[in-house]
């Protein structure tokens, strides 16, 4: 691994759950919907790599990091989540609504569902990655727990840094496959387009049902939630860090970038908030 990668490493150890303040965010449910459902899909991180893996399979050096550290961090990303979740509320059976997350998302989650070919695929692992990196950036910044800051901040760092890498295959695709930018663009807004359309939802819907027995949890409802999260996306997402990391695979010529990052920036602020 080049130097400029290796970075120090955290356990679930390092999380000092004990001193949650748990009166800081007990009582509001939609932190509990939210930290919930990431930490099922964190957890389902091991389905994700058995297909990147068969789909990479050729690739040596793409396959060995994708189980060694890829998959380790994002499994441990959703036991921290869980951890978190099950310290501020106790009561909630984390373990019947994984498995109802599980069973309702795997048919969404298969090897050729993904890319049309390598290259375009580590495209939109990029846009996860940008995605999953600004959502614990605004989680980290929008939380009215330390804790929970600390444990976003940690996530965070770590998906960055996933970034880099699924970038750094892209590019050793990309040398070979020499798509236009147009096609790389296109599959990176389809990848975006597709964001949250079934495992936001799949989880959030688990997490609810569980956590209020006989009560059911309708796309209505999903839709209430995603405006009510309005107000931390307005104050605390970071869209031009967003934009910066979705565009990079397009390579833009600098000035042209510099030009459009600001409009792309309110585009998607206005698309996101309403």
């Amino acid at each position: 691994m080049p130097a400029d990668d290796v970075r120090p490493t955290w356990s679930l150890a390092d999380i000092p759950y004990a001193a949650i303040e748990k009166e800081k965010i007990i009582d509001n449910m939609d932190w509990f919907y939210l930290l919930a459902g990431a930490s099922f899909v964190e957890t389902l991180s091991d389905l994700y790599t058995r297909n990147l893996v068969n789909y990479y399979r050729e690739n040596v050096s793409a396959t060995a990091w994708l189980r060694q550290e890829w998959e380790l961090e994002e499994v441990q990303h959703g036991h921290a989540l869980r951890q978190y979740v099950l310290t501020v509320w106790p009561g909630f059976d984390w373990e019947r609504a994984y498995q109802g997350f599980v069973e309702a998302y795997v048919p969404y989650c298969r090897t050729e569902l993904l890319g049309p070919t390598h290259a375009l695929e580590m495209a939109s692992r990029c846009v996860v990655e940008t995605g999953t990196a600004s959502f614990y950036t605004m989680i980290q910044a929008a939380s009215p727990e330390a804790v929970l800051r600390q444990l976003a901040a940690r996530i965070r760092a770590d998906e960055i840094h996933h970034y880099k890498y699924f970038y750094r295959f892209f590019l050793q695709y990309q040398a070979r496959e020499k798509n236009s930018r147009w096609r790389i663009g296109r599959e990176l807004w389809k990848r975006v387009a597709e964001a949250d359309q079934e495992d936001s939802y799949l989880a959030l819907k688990n997490a609810f049902e569980v956590k209020n027995p006989g009560q059911q949890f309708s796309p209505e409802d999903f839709s209430a939630f995603r405006r009510r999260m309005g107000n931390w996306i307005r104050h605390h997402y970071p869209f031009d860090m967003a934009i910066k990391m979705l565009l990079k695979p397009i390579a833009l010529p600098p000035m042209l970038q510099k030009a459009v990052l600001p409009l792309l920036a309110r585009s998607a602020r206005r698309a996101i908030i309403h």
